[in-house]
C-alpha cells in the first residue's frame, strides 16, 4: 500500500489502534484532535501542457454552418444567450473539479493527486453542474437536454484528449458538449460537435472508447474558447499549498495560507482544503485575530471591506474569496494609495516597513442606501 493510500484509509480509522499509535496520531492531528489528511505532492511530470485555448485547425474540416446542422447552432445559441461571458460554464467546471478534489476531507487540490477512478467521474460531475447552473432538463437518451435536444458531454484535461461514447443512433448522432480546462492557466473551452464516422479515431485506454480524431476536433463549434476559469490558487503555488496542508492544525494551516499568499485572491475552497474542517469560516475569523500582531489584515467580500481593498490597490474580493496583506500606517504628510481604517490612513507595507499591529477592520455587512 502506498503512503498516500494509507493516509486516505486513515480518514476512516475506527479508533482500534494501540495506545502508542493513538498518541502519535494525536500529535499529528494537533490540538483539534482530528487526524489531518497528508496528501502526496502534485507530480509536475503529469501536469498537462499549459494551454490557453484550442489549437489552430490541422485538417480541412470546419464546423458546420447553420444550414448544415441547425441543431448544433441552436444548442450553441441557447448556451450563449443564457451565459454571454461564460461565467456560469466556468463556475460549473470549477465546482466539478473542487468536488472531485474533495479538499476538506482529503487535503488535495491538484489533478495529479487523484486516482484514476476519481478522474473518470470528472466529466459526469461537469454534466451535473452544467445542469444545475443552467437548470437543464434530463435528456431522453442522455443526461442533458439543451434547447430541447439530447446532448452528451465529454471532458479532457488535455486540449486533444477527448473520447467519445458509442453512437446513439446510426441515422442521427447525438450532439456532444466538448469541455476542456487547464488549472495552471485558469482557462476553459466548451464547444458542441455532432460526431460522425470520421470523428472517431483509435480506441483509447479509457475503457476502449474511441478518441476524438483531429478531423472531429476541427469540426467543433466553439461556444467559449479560452474563457476565464475561476482560479485554483493552490495549483499556482504548490509549495505553499503543501506547507499549509502539512501544518499540524487547521488554524495553523489557514494562518500560513494568508501569511504566505498576501495580495492574491484566496477562494473559500482553498481555505477548506488546507483547514480540513467543517467550520472553515471560523478559521478565517480566527486568522484575522492571529495575524493582527503581524500587521496582516484579511479583507472579505462584504461591505465595506471590498472598498478598503480597492483603496489599497488590492484585488477586489468577490463572493467566497478573500485577500490579505500587511499594512503600514501613513504619515500625515504622506501621499499616495491608501485607505482610511479606524480614523487613520494605511497603505500596503513594504519590506522596509517595521511591523505594526494591524488596524481593526469595520464589521462586514450589506451596504445601506
Amino acid at each position: 500500500m502506498t503512503a498516500s493510500a494509507a493516509d486516505d484509509l486513515a480518514l476512516f480509522d475506527d479508533g482500534s489502534q494501540p495506545a502508542a499509535d493513538k498518541k502519535s496520531a494525536r500529535a499529528l492531528a494537533g490540538s483539534s484532535g482530528t487526524r489531518r489528511a497528508r496528501p502526496s505532492s502534485p507530480d509536475p511530470a503529469r501536469w498537462p501542457e499549459p494551454t490557453w485555448k484550442s489549437r489552430a485547425r490541422r485538417t480541412p474540416a470546419v464546423p458546420p454552418t447553420p444550414d448544415q446542422d441547425p441543431e448544433v447552432h441552436r444548442i450553441r445559441d441557447c448556451i450563449e444567450a443564457a451565459d454571454p461571458e461564460g461565467i456560469r460554464c466556468g463556475r460549473a467546471i470549477r465546482q466539478a473539479l473542487d468536488q472531485t478534489y474533495d479538499g476538506r476531507r482529503t487535503g488535495r487540490w491538484d489533478l495529479t493527486q487523484l486516482t484514476k477512478a476519481e478522474t473518470v467521474h470528472i466529466g459526469s460531475l461537469i454534466e451535473v453542474w452544467l445542469q444545475r447552473v443552467f437548470d437543464l432538463s434530463d435528456g431522453v437518451n442522455t443526461s442533458l437536454q439543451v434547447a430541447g435536444y439530447d446532448v452528451a458531454c465529454t471532458w479532457s484535461e488535455r486540449i486533444n484528449g477527448w473520447t467519445l461514447d458509442r453512437a446513439y443512433s446510426r441515422e442521427h448522432e447525438v450532439p456532444v458538449l466538448v469541455v476542456w480546462a487547464n488549472e495552471e492557466t485558469s482557462r476553459f473551452s466548451i464547444g458542441v460537435l455532432r460526431p460522425g464516422p470520421e470523428s472517431r479515431g483509435m480506441a483509447s485506454m479509457d475503457r476502449g472508447r474511441p478518441r476524438l480524431s483531429q478531423t472531429g476536433i476541427d469540426q467543433i463549434l466553439w461556444i467559449f474558447d479560452g474563457a476565464a476559469l475561476p482560479a485554483n490558487i493552490l495549483v499556482k503555488h504548490p509549495a505553499i499549498a503543501m506547507e499549509a496542508v502539512l501544518q499540524l492544525s487547521g488554524q495553523s494551516a489557514v494562518n500560513t495560507l494568508f501569511r504566505r499568499l498576501q495580495g492574491e485572491l484566496i477562494p473559500h475552497a482553498a481555505v477548506e482544503t488546507v483547514a480540513q474542517q467543517i467550520d472553515s469560516s471560523k478559521r478565517i475569523r480566527d486568522a484575522r485575530r492571529d495575524l493582527k500582531n503581524e500587521g496582516i489584515v484579511i479583507l472579505g467580500p462584504l461591505h465595506p471591506q471590498p472598498k478598503i481593498a480597492a483603496a489599497l490597490g488590492l484585488p477586489l474580493p468577490q463572493a467566497g474569496s478573500f485577500v490579505s496583506h500587511r499594512l503600514a500606517p501613513m504619515k500625515v504628510s504622506e501621499v499616495g494609495i491608501g485607505a482610511e481604517i479606524g480614523g487613520r490612513r494605511w497603505r500596503l507595507a513594504t519590506a522596509s516597513d517595521s511591523v505594526t499591529t494591524a488596524p481593526t477592520l469595520p464589521v462586514q455587512g450589506k451596504e445601506r442606501a
